[in-house]
């Protein structure tokens, strides 16, 4: 059957296509008296076409993501230089609208829980109720990531319209290819060093359009896998089905975005605010560049900005034309002989400064711009929401105004890509360095998201921190040696115990070394104590701490021929490599054998020439091997003939007495006791006690030190040597963690920087995470260990060289006002209830990342084991005594003696 044709309709006269922009406009916005409600279509986007949108009117965008900067100590140079170098990027914008969209990607805690529980290896029993609590403790933690987008104007289409839909594959990828020159310089300006932005992914498309249509709505958990890089206008109803956004009235104060989320409706309660009038500090600031301090908000937030970086001469024009009207009103107020107003006067003497520094200024630093910055904020009802916007409003204070303009709807249109200003009311002009020192992609970015959670960020912004400890070591092939720095109360022993505690709970072998003994409770919690072990090395069996012993032989079988590859004869390579260690055991065990008979002796005595010249030359004379004795030395000393024969007799007479004292008796054993490693072996978690040690201030003169004082010394450092033995006996692949605290009484001898240098040379090989707690920064520095260190903690710091110490340890240049802010860290409480709140550290986490980081121990148990200041009702209660002052017969001794 033959079909009629239909008639050609008449081709729509310029008449007719006003008629019906306007009927289009005027459906819009709807009748003023009622409620708009609508699913945000009629968007005036048509295309996406990998990163770039295309618009109706035939607007080409091209989208980036900005890679984040790092702002925390940084010195003010590096700030600057950030500063002009993003500057010196916009600049070369100039004539081509810009576009700033900041939103947020949520981190799901069940994916990082997820992922931790795949990285443990043979964890306690425990770990898997411990992971449950702890994914409730960071689900409290705004857990996001701030994800900066740049889109930049790069042209505009001529095939407009339904025309050059039909010809998609066609007639937009014509024209787009005519632009390649454009999108490649815009491409290499963006991806210069201030801006660091690369093209978006289509996954970075599908989530700014995700986070625009359904703005300020909680994100979806469920995200397209492989979202297509090619969108249509009948792909745009995948982002608006399901999304409605309602203003209950025309003037309404906000709309209400609805949605559905994991299968669920939700709603939220958006304001769109607008940034007015502005008067910025000096940049760079304490409070940090004036964009990204809206990351300090306890609640999330939308950014939108549209920007026009405008031509010098358009600008200057413009500069001219206002001062030129300024003028002319200062001589009307001459003229009727009225004094001219101070606000006049500010004007035209700051329009003149505007006006020189736009002809005289650096090229390209003398562009100015214009622009528009909406903030859009949510709650889920009116009286919270009222209570964020006083929060952002307080936020800026006097230097910014934040107002909440009407026509809400249309203002919430611009936050989505495409769209237009809905009005230019609150436009705001400024010179590229003003801009530029917004860097709205500064974030607050520490710590590997993949380990156990450490607490949050307290500086910049609010975000969780989190370690794994052998991450370094597996991935990035660091060592693993992290200080641990701070003052007397600064929180060292809570940070190294909450460590011990959440790794252990890993499956993670520890040995740990605690001079003053708190650190031996943790032995006792519940999920803990059939796998841990309190060695208390001052009532071991004597010789426990033989400096020969606790220095073992390397195992052959770590010295594999695959670690030789590059050599000729890989066997020969690693039979050398092999015997040169144990060369080196033995050059260790003389080492520590001299120092520490030398600190047993007086110090007028040890300090003499001849007594370290008959001591050593004793040593050499001894045996080195690992079932020697320091009584091999003392005999030695007896055979020494000439002239220091006497000398040699008296110091060994000296060595002689030390051994027979209980402290002595750890390091000169009676007879060999065989292997005690099994001790440590068995035992996922060993902390050695050496309570009862009185270590000397370090102020105070080595002569002046007592008798206790003089053997605590030695006894500390080979128990230092004593505890990575432990470690190191174990499987070199296995992962396994040494913390040796106060040791910065090891770096006063030979012997124990020569730990510390092991310690932190050996980490990587051995997989081991070693933490070393000191007081002073400046002891890594004289232990020659900064070489291997990976991440650092410095806490609570006084004293100028202290601060400076500290600073340089965590690579951030002294004298750029750090120092305050370390002595700043957890503050030392006036009030018994504030004594134990969170301590705060800065933290580098050897990936280029530094912040300020509060560490929180949720855990009463753990926090009561760890809590080392002195409570004098705490001893009797723990050990079940009965009070002695309360015993009859002592209350009548007190009176009788009254």
């Amino acid at each position: 059957m033959k079909r009629t044709a239909p008639t050609a309709p008449t081709a729509p006269t310029t008449e007719d296509r006003k008629r019906r922009t306007l009927i289009q406009r005027l459906t819009t916005r709807q009748d003023a008296t009622a409620e708009v409600r609508s699913e945000p279509t009629g968007l005036l986007l048509s295309d996406i076409i990998g990163n770039l949108t295309i618009t109706r009117s035939g607007h080409v965008t091209a989208w980036y993501v900005a890679s984040p900067q790092r702002w925390s100590f940084r010195t003010i140079a590096d700030r600057n230089a950030l500063i002009t170098a993003h500057a010196s990027r916009l600049s070369e914008l100039t004539g081509r609208r810009l576009h700033i969209r900041v939103t947020h990607r949520p981190y799901p805690v069940a994916r990082w829980a997820q992922e931790l529980d795949n990285s443990v290896i043979n964890p306690l029993p425990s770990w898997r109720q411990y992971l449950a609590e702890e994914q409730v403790k960071v689900a409290r933690l705004p857990l996001d990531d701030k994800i900066v987008y740049y889109g930049v104007r790069v042209g505009k289409l001529t095939q407009l319209g339904r025309t050059a839909r039909k010809l998609i594959g066609t007639a937009i990828e014509r024209e787009i290819a005519g632009l390649q020159r454009d999108i490649g310089d815009v491409d290499r300006i963006m991806a210069g060093h201030g801006m660091d932005a690369t093209p978006a992914t289509a996954s970075d498309m599908d989530w700014l359009m995700t986070r625009s249509l359904g703005l300020c709505l909680p994100a979806p958990l469920d995200l397209r896998q492989q979202p297509t890089d090619m969108w249509e206008p009948t792909d745009l109803a995948e982002w608006t089905s399901g999304i409605e956004w309602a203003a209950p009235s025309p003037y309404a104060p906000h709309i209400v975005v609805s949605g559905e989320r994991e299968g669920q409706p939700v709603s939220r309660y958006v304001s769109v605010l607008t940034l007015g009038r502005m008067e910025l500090p000096p940049i760079p600031e304490v409070s940090g560049p004036w964009l990204q301090r809206l990351d300090q908000l306890p609640f999330p937030y939308e950014l939108a900005a549209t920007i026009d970086v405008r031509v010098s001469a358009e600008a200057g024009d413009e500069i001219r034309g206002q001062l030129a009207q300024i003028r002319h009103q200062v001589r009307h107020h001459q003229e009727h002989g009225v004094e001219v107003p101070i606000s006049l006067a500010r004007q035209s003497a700051q329009g003149q400064v505007i006006e020189d520094e736009t002809r005289s200024g650096p090229s390209g630093l003398n562009t100015r711009i214009r622009g528009w910055f909406r903030v859009a904020i949510a709650a889920t009802d009116e009286e919270r929401l009222r209570d964020r916007i006083k929060k952002v409003s307080d936020l800026y204070g006097e230097h910014i105004t934040v107002v909440r303009p009407a026509g809400q709807y249309a203002l919430a249109r611009e936050f989505i890509p495409g769209e237009p200003l809905s009005t230019e009311a609150y436009k705001r002009r400024m010179p590229i360095t003003t801009l530029a020192g917004s860097l709205p992609a500064v974030s607050a970015a520490v710590g590997d998201r993949r380990g156990f959670n450490l607490g949050f960020t307290s500086g910049t912004s609010r975000r969780p921190v989190m370690w794994h400890p052998w991450h370094a070591q597996e991935v990035r092939e660091s060592s693993g040696l992290t200080p641990i720095v701070g003052t007397l109360g600064s929180g060292k022993t809570a940070l190294g115990g909450d460590t011990v505690y959440n790794t252990s709970l890993m499956g993670v072998p520890w040995v740990v070394l605690d001079p003053s003994g708190p650190v031996g409770r943790i032995c006792e919690l519940p999920e803990l104590r059939p796998y841990s072990k309190a060695i208390d090395l001052m009532n071991a069996e004597p010789g426990t701490l033989n400096p020969f012993r606790i220095v073992p032989d390397p195992e052959r079988s770590h010295y594999t021929t695959d670690q030789f590859w590059q050599e000729a004869d890989r066997e020969a390579a690693a039979e050398a490599a092999y015997r040169r260690e144990l060369q080196r055991a033995a050059g260790h065990r003389r080492t520590l054998a001299v120092d520490v008979l030398l600190g047993l002796l007086p110090a007028q005595i040890a300090a003499t020439p001849e007594t370290y010249m008959v001591v050593l030359k004793a040593a050499e004379r001894a045996a080195a091997t690992a079932h020697a004795s320091p009584r091999d030395i003392i005999a030695e000393l007896r055979r020494i003939e000439g002239s220091y024969e006497e000398h040699a007799r008296n110091i060994a007479d000296l060595l002689d007495s030390a051994a027979a004292l209980p402290q002595g008796q750890l390091i000169f054993p009676a007879v060999d006791a065989g292997d005690d490693q099994y001790q440590t072996r068995h035992w996922r978690l060993v902390v050695m006690s050496l309570k009862g040690l009185s270590l000397p201030n370090a102020e105070t003169a080595r002569e002046d030190w007592s008798m206790e004082e003089r053997y605590s010394v030695p006894l500390l450092y080979l128990a230092g040597w004593y505890a990575q033995r432990s470690i190191y006996a174990r499987d070199l692949h296995e992962r396994k963690g040494l913390w040796l605290d106060e040791c910065h009484e090891m770096q006063r001898v030979s012997s124990g920087r020569e730990l510390m240098r092991k310690s932190g040379r050996d980490s990587r090989k051995h997989n081991a995470r070693v933490l070393l707690s000191t007081q002073d920064g400046e002891d890594v520095y004289a232990s020659g260990i900064t070489n291997w260190v990976d991440s650092v903690f410095v806490g609570r710091t006084t004293g100028q060289a202290a601060q400076r110490s500290a600073l340089k340890l965590l690579g951030v240049e002294p004298d750029n006002g750090y120092e305050a802010m370390l002595a700043e860290l957890s503050a030392q409480a006036h009030d018994a209830k504030d004594r134990r709140r969170n301590r705060e550290f800065i933290y580098a986490d050897g990936a280029g990342g530094i912040e300020r980081i509060t560490v929180t121990i949720n855990r009463p148990a753990l926090l009561n084991a760890l809590d080392s200041t002195a409570d004098p009702h705490k001893s009797h209660s723990a050990s079940g005594e009965a009070n002695p002052w309360t015993n009859s017969t002592v209350q009548s001794l007190v009176k009788g003696a009254r």
